[in-house]
């Protein structure tokens, strides 16, 4: 024991070293201690209308701008919830009032959220808009033609693909071809900012057109504005997590070669590219810490850069605006018009300068270097941070025993068979969950998919039955009617419900598909063989199911085994053990969360009297029993610690007893290897509203017959064993 906490020990003091590392790191890379100072162009104005952001901003020749606002993005503040929105502004008038611009019939206004813009216009004088959407935090890429007359926008086309994971800026360079960045290699928002702590430079640039789609340039920790030059011949990339503006050379075969990279001194967002000079002008964060840890206390800075003679062997990099957030917030774009500049933010402001001064200069200031000098204040912030890290880590530390105890990771797997057991003929891909009927007829569910474990099938999953009684033990695959997408279904637990009025049997199935989570209703026809699918149970609170009891013809109990639907944010709250599933109620009538406060729970079932509803909660390793005192009210009434894993529950309908497949080793289970599988183990738990209810094992196995059992049903002095994604055993008793 003493060896393996010293082990322990110098992996937690590892991984602190590292993590503080990573942390300093990421301060550096964003500036974190860089003071915010003012350097204010004059005549400055905030544009009215423009409350919620005008995160990209592109000027045509002829003055008229256009402007993206109301970007909801992971991890920033949201002003509003209503739709983003796009509009013109003159740059000619005097009076500069943003117009909104109408969008026609087929487009999705309601979950309209713009990012990045950018215009081409054809040979014809027709302009088309190009805008990156995340609707529902996706990224797709809309196509609009811009009709100026009527201030409008038609709509064209959305653009999906693959490798537009997670855009961030595009560049049109043909009627429907465009250059895009991908600011993040994944895009969920908590891995995205998960690889820019751990500095991964895995981004990239992606060319579109009908004929191709493909990456042509990649290695940038987190590529943002995207532009191109007045002879097309260059393409211009914003690195801002690395502080620096790429250079590319376009090629015939649309690829990007890199020529430089401009360290910038500062983290550069959009970039916008006068169309007389070829000068960049580009809208930046001066403090990027303070940009993703945003407080109304100590708001993040603007700063506007420009760079001349960027192709040449010295191109300077000038501040052209500077300010601390007293007068704008998140700068993100700089667009220059004659001796006029708009600036535009994430989602504060937009500005409105004058570029020169009285005397007729160009208003600039030579940009300081990129330095990372620490001063005596903070090294003081340093030591803060230090210490923030050394109790984070013996946080991380302590939760990880937390996990090794609750994951039962110590426990040696041992054998403790049953009589003449043998593997069912035709299970191969699991059979997650079991019930019996009275008459003998088992269902089993097959196939399940489940993020984090193994699947040896890619075919959609099947319900069987199996008739007990029948010695050949022959397994009948039920066929499926109705309106039923087959080729998505991804059973879990099931349950069954019989109508006392018409003998009419319902299976009601838990399903995954693409691992989302509902209920369907099926028809059972014993005689025919098949299930009729009936309907689709859906609704916010059953967004993480993992099994179901029936007590009605649509009505049911439901285990969520998570507080988030998200894989990640799921591992993490399994790691911080926040105790926060829970069990839902539905009905037609109502649907409501009943019991709470699991750490994760797992099976469900009910008493022979309904009475009763028991609930397996995993990671605790207790059944817990809860009175129904209403169908909407459940008063807890006692935790029975049985000292394993438990799955799924079945109830004998004649005794009462709890018939439980657990997973006696949870960290071999979670990390299974084919060489150390993890093992099996049912538990039968008598007399369990007595004092001393009695938990006993009755089948054991190190993993060599069966691996990771998930139910035990048992019918006279036989027991079926199923497991999550393995065999089937059938046992005398």
């Amino acid at each position: 024991m003493g060896k393996k906490v010293i082990i322990l020990s110098i992996i937690i003091a590892a991984f602190s070293a590292f993590l503080g590392e990573r942390v300093l790191n990421l301060r550096k890379k964003l500036l974190a201690t860089r003071e915010l100072g003012q350097n204010h162009l004059p005549n400055c104005k905030h544009i009215k209308g423009l409350e919620h952001g005008s995160e990209d901003i592109t000027i045509l020749p002829g003055g008229l701008a256009f402007i993206s606002t109301g970007l909801q993005y992971p991890g920033m503040p949201s002003v509003t919830d209503s739709p983003g929105k796009i509009y013109i502004l003159d740059m000619e008038e005097e009076r500069m009032k943003p117009v909104e611009l109408r969008m026609g019939r087929g487009f999705e206004l309601e979950s309209f959220n713009p990012h990045g813009i950018s215009v081409y216009t054809d040979d014809g004088g027709v302009m088309y808009l190009f805008v990156v959407n995340h609707p529902q935090h996706q990224s797709q890429v809309e196509i609009f033609r811009f009709l100026e007359e009527e201030n409008s926008l038609v709509y064209l086309k959305t653009i999906k693909h693959e490798l537009l994971l997670s855009v961030n800026d595009v560049v049109a360079v043909g009627v429907e071809s465009f250059y895009a960045t991908n600011d993040g290699y994944f895009s969920n928002g908590i891995l995205k900012m998960l690889g820019m702590f751990l500095s991964l430079p895995w981004c990239t640039v992606v060319y579109y057109s009908p004929d191709e789609v493909k990456v042509v340039a990649d290695g940038f920790y987190m590529a943002n504005g995207i532009n191109v030059s007045p002879d097309k011949r260059h393409v211009y990339v914003a690195d801002i997590v690395d502080g620096k503006v790429h250079v590319m050379e376009r090629q015939e075969s649309n690829d990007l070669t890199p020529v430089k990279s401009v360290d910038v001194g500062t983290l550069p967002d959009n970039i916008e590219v006068d169309p007389q000079t070829g000068d960049l002008w580009v809208g930046c964060h001066p403090n990027g810490w303070k940009i993703f840890f945003s407080t109304p206390e100590d708001p993040p800075g603007s700063e506007v850069i420009r760079i001349e003679n960027i192709l040449s062997d010295q191109p300077s990099v000038q501040q052209v605006y500077m300010d601390d957030g007293s007068v704008l917030i998140g700068s993100s774009v700089a667009a220059p018009y004659g001796e006029k500049l708009l600036i535009g933010s994430v989602y504060h402001r937009a500005l409105y300068c004058d570029l020169k001064l009285k005397s007729g200069l160009i208003y600039k200031t030579t940009l300081n270097p990129r330095t990372n000098g620490e001063t005596s204040t903070n090294m003081g912030r340093l030591i803060v941070l230090s210490t923030v890290v050394l109790a984070f880590a013996v946080f991380v530390g302590r939760r990880f025993y937390a996990l090794h105890h609750m994951a039962l990771a110590s426990r040696e797997l041992t054998r403790n068979h049953l009589p003449k057991c043998q593997l069912l003929e035709g299970i191969e891909f699991g059979a997650e969950d079991i019930t019996i009927l009275r008459d003998g007829l088992a269902i089993l569910s097959t196939g399940l998919k489940y993020p984090g474990l193994p699947s040896y099938s890619d075919d959609p999953g099947k319900i069987y039955t199996l008739d007990v009684l029948d010695p050949d033990l022959r397994l009948v695959p039920l066929h499926i009617e109705g309106d039923f997408d087959q080729t998505s279904f991804n059973p879990h637990g099931i349950s069954v419900f019989t109508d006392e009025n018409d003998g009419s049997i319902y299976l009601f199935v838990v399903n995954h598909p693409h691992h989302t989570s509902q209920v369907e209703i099926f028809q059972l026809l014993e005689e025919e063989n098949s299930i009729v699918h009936l309907k689709t149970i859906k609704h916010d609170l059953l967004h993480n199911v993992n099994d179901i009891v029936a007590v009605g013809v649509d009505s049911f109990y439901a285990t969520n085994d998570a507080y988030s639907s998200h894989d990640g944010v799921k591992a993490l709250l399994t790691i911080f053990g926040l105790h926060w599933c829970d069990v839902v109620y539905y009905s037609p009538t109502e649907v409501k969360l009943v019991a709470e406060g699991f750490h994760s729970a797992n099976g469900i079932n009910i008493s022979p009297d309904h009475r009763y509803l028991y609930v397996s909660d995993i990671l605790d390793h207790d059944i817990d029993v809860l009175e129904i005192q209403k169908k909407d009210l459940l008063v807890p009434i006692k935790s029975i610690d049985v000292g394993s894993l438990c799955d799924n529950i079945e109830v004998d309908p004649d005794t009462g007893d709890l018939w439980l497949g657990c997973h006696p080793n949870g960290a071999k289970f979670a990390f299974s290897n084919p060489e150390d599988p993890p093992g099996s183990e049912v538990i039968r738990i008598q007399n369990i509203h007595s004092d001393h209810p009695v938990v006993s094992q009755v089948y054991a196995d190190d993993g060599r017959v069966i691996i990771g059992s998930s139910v035990a049903a048992r019918y006279g002095g036989k027991l079926l064993i199923g497991t999550v994604y393995q065999r089937a055993l059938w046992c005398n008793l």
